[in-house]
C-alpha cells in the first residue's frame, strides 16, 4: 500500500509535541483531536459507515515525514467487514487474511472438522442410544430408590417385632438376607443396561474425541504459526515476533487478536516508512458492545493485557529513562490535573488534614478517605490510608477498601480482635447473600453501606441493577458484565436530585465487585450513565477533578460494645465539577 493513501497531511499551528505521549494514560492533543474529526468524517462518507457504527475502536498517529510534512495516520482494531486491507487506513501487521493463504486455508480445515463434529454429534441412531441410557439411568434410579425404601421400612418393622417379642426370628433373617441379595442383583441388572448403551455409544464416543483433539492441535498450531508471522518492528528498526515479545511475559503466550489493536498496527507502519511519532490516540465510535462500556466519541488508552508488552517493545528505545520520566510510566495521582489529587498529598501534613477522622476509640477508627488516595499501599510508592495510619498508630488492621478515586467513609481497626469482628461483618455483608447464617456470627450482615454519586445524564425513580462482573482480562482493571462467567452484582438505586442535565443518586450495594458501583452505574443494561469523572467508564470533561463517588453512609455493629453505630457524611462535589 503507498504511503500517499494512508499518510494524511494535516496543518499545523503552534509547536509540535517534544515526546509521543504514553499511550496507557493521556490526555488527547488537540492535533489528535482534529485527525479524528477527519477520520471521521472519511468513516461518515464511506462504505465503512455502517460496520464501524456497529461499534468499532478506532486510532489515529500523527507524524513528521523526513522532508518535515506533519500528517497522521489512521487505523482501526480488528478488522472491518471481515477484511484488514481497506484503503486510507494503514494495513495490517501481518494480513492473514488473503483467501489463498495458509491461514484461511488451514481455518478451513478446522471448519471442515467443525462440521464432521456436528454431523456426528446429530446421528440419529447416536442420539437416540443417548435418549435410551439418560432413560434407563432414571429408571434405574427410580427402582433402586423405591426398592431401598421398601427394605428400609421392612427392617423398621422387623426392629418393632423385636421390641415387641412377635414373629419368627429365623423368618426376619430370611427376608432380610433375601432383600440383600435382591439389592444386589437390581444393583447388577441396571448396571449391565447402562453399561451395554455405554459400549453401544462408545465408537461415536471415540470418534468425536479423535476429531476433536485435531481441532484443538490444528487451532493451537495455527495459533503459534500466527504469532511468528507477527513480526513488529520497534524506533530502533530491530524486530521480533510476538511470540518472542511475550515469553518473558507472566502470560507467556500472547492473547488472541494481539497485534491487531490500532497503536501497534500505526506506529508499524511509522517505524516501516521511517515516521516520527508525534502524539497518538484511540477513540471508539458506534454502539457499546455488550459486555463492556463504551462510549460514542470518547477516547481510552490502550489496552494492557494484549498491548502493553508489545508496545513496550515498540517504543522502549523511545523513552528517556526506563524508570524514570519514560513516556511508558504511569503518572501518580497527585501530579495528573485530569484526576485529582487528595488533600495535602505533594506535600508532608498533619494526619488530620489528610484522612479527615470522622470518629476513634481504643478499637477503631473512621475516617473520610480523599478522593485519589490510595487505600492500602500498591507498587507505585504512593501514601495509601494503611501506611498514613501505620507512621501514625503503629499497628492497624485493614478491615475493607475504597477504589483510589472513591471518596468517603472507611473504618479501619486498632486492634486483632476488632478485625476480626469487623471483617466477620464486612463479609458477611458482601459475600453471605442466600447463605445460612453461622452459628456463632452474632454480628453477622450488621454491616450496610451507601453511596452518592453524581451522573453524567438524567435518571429518574429507583430500582435493583443486576448485573455479574468479572475482569477484563485482556484490560485490567476494567469490569465487564458476563451473564455466563461473571460473579453476581447487585445494587439498589435512588434518585435524590436532578439539576442541570446530571442525577444525583443513593446506591446500596449488597455485593462486593470490583467497580459495581461505576459498571452498574454507566452500563447499557444497568442505569446507561456512567459516574461524573468516571475515566474508565464515562465521558472526559475538563472541568472534572474527580470521580464523583462517595461512600456517605456506614454502620456497623461495634466490635467491643456491640452498640449499633452509624455514620454519615454527605459529599461536596462542587468544587471538583467546576
Amino acid at each position: 500500500m503507498h504511503m500517499n493513501s494512508v499518510f494524511h497531511p494535516m496543518k499545523v499551528e503552534g509547536e509540535l509535541p517534544a515526546q509521543l505521549n504514553n499511550p496507557f494514560d493521556y490526555e488527547p492533543h488537540p492535533l489528535c483531536v482534529e485527525a479524528a474529526r477527519q477520520v471521521c468524517a472519511y468513516v461518515a462518507q464511506s462504505e465503512l459507515y455502517d460496520e464501524v457504527m456497529m461499534g468499532k475502536m478506532l486510532g489515529v498517529l500523527v507524524c513528521q515525514a523526513e522532508d518535515g510534512t506533519v500528517g497522521f495516520l489512521a487505523a482501526y482494531s480488528g478488522q472491518l467487514g471481515g477484511r484488514e486491507d481497506w484503503p486510507w487506513f494503514v494495513p495490517a501487521v501481518f494480513d492473514y487474511l488473503q483467501p489463498d493463504g495458509y491461514f484461511k486455508q488451514e481455518e478451513a480445515r478446522i471448519s471442515t472438522i467443525n462440521q464432521m463434529i456436528a454431523e456426528k454429534k446429530g446421528n440419529h441412531r447416536m442420539n437416540t442410544l443417548l435418549k435410551d441410557l439418560e432413560r434407563t439411568k432414571s429408571e434405574a434410579g427410580n427402582a433402586l430408590s423405591t426398592y431401598r425404601q421398601l427394605m428400609d421400612e421392612a427392617k423398621r418393622r422387623r426392629d418393632q417385632q423385636r421390641q415387641c417379642g412377635m414373629g419368627n426370628e429365623t423368618q426376619r433373617v430370611a427376608e432380610s438376607q433375601f432383600q440383600r441379595a435382591e439389592w444386589r442383583r437390581m444393583k447388577n441388572y441396571w448396571k449391565n443396561c447402562i453399561e451395554n448403551y455405554e459400549q453401544l455409544l462408545q465408537p461415536f464416543r471415540n470418534d468425536i474425541d479423535k476429531l476433536s483433539r485435531e481441532r484443538a492441535e490444528r487451532s493451537e498450531l495455527l495459533q503459534r504459526w500466527l504469532f511468528d508471522h507477527f513480526v513488529m518492528l520497534n524506533a530502533s528498526g530491530d524486530r521480533r515476533t510476538l511470540t518472542d515479545i511475550f515469553a518473558p511475559t507472566p502470560q507467556r503466550v500472547p492473547p488472541a487478536g494481539t497485534g491487531e489493536c490500532c497503536a501497534p498496527k500505526l506506529l508499524q507502519y511509522a517505524f516501516v516508512h521511517q515516521l516520527k511519532p508525534l502524539c497518538m490516540a484511540e477513540f471508539w465510535q458506534g454502539a457499546s458492545p455488550k459486555m463492556e462500556v463504551r462510549h460514542h466519541g470518547s477516547y481510552y488508552p490502550a489496552c494492557r493485557g494484549k498491548c502493553k508488552p508489545v508496545l513496550e517493545w515498540m517504543l522502549g528505545p523511545l523513552q528517556t529513562s526506563p524508570r524514570r520520566g519514560g513516556f511508558l510510566a504511569t503518572p501518580s495521582l497527585q501530579t495528573s490535573p485530569c484526576r485529582g489529587g487528595f488533600p495535602g498529598a505533594s506535600h508532608p501534613s498533619p494526619l488530620s488534614s489528610i484522612l479527615n477522622p470522622v470518629y476513634e476509640d481504643a478499637a477503631l477508627i473512621v475516617i473520610d478517605k480523599p478522593a485519589g488516595l490510595l487505600s492500602v499501599p500498591g507498587n507505585t510508592g504512593e501514601p495509601s490510608v494503611e501506611s498514613l495510619l501505620r507512621e501514625h498508630y503503629g499497628e492497624i488492621f485493614m478491615v475493607h477498601r475504597l477504589d483510589q478515586d472513591t471518596s468517603g467513609l472507611m473504618v479501619v481497626a486498632k486492634s486483632r480482635e476488632a478485625h476480626r469482628s469487623l471483617q466477620r461483618q464486612f463479609l458477611s455483608a458482601t459475600e453471605g447473600r442466600g447463605k445460612t447464617r453461622k452459628e456463632g456470627d452474632d454480628d453477622a450482615r450488621s454491616i450496610h453501606k451507601m453511596y452518592i454519586a453524581l451522573l453524567d445524564g438524567v435518571v429518574e425513580g429507583s430500582g435493583t441493577i443486576r448485573l455479574p462482573l468479572r475482569p477484563d482480562i485482556d484490560d485490567r482493571p476494567r469490569q465487564v458484565v458476563d451473564y455466563e462467567h461473571g460473579k453476581e452484582a447487585v445494587t439498589d438505586y435512588e434518585v435524590l436530585s436532578v439539576a442541570e442535565g446530571r442525577s444525583l443518586v443513593a446506591l446500596t450495594p449488597h455485593t462486593g465487585r470490583t467497580h459495581q458501583l461505576r459498571m452498574h452505574c454507566a452500563h447499557r443494561d444497568g442505569l446507561n450513565t456512567p459516574i461524573v469523572g468516571d475515566r474508565l467508564y464515562g465521558h472526559h470533561h475538563d472541568d472534572v477533578q474527580r470521580l464523583c463517588l462517595h461512600a456517605a453512609r456506614l454502620s456497623f455493629t461495634h466490635p467491643v460494645t456491640g452498640q449499633p453505630m452509624t455514620f454519615s457524611l454527605p459529599p461536596d462535589f462542587s468544587k471538583y465539577t467546576g
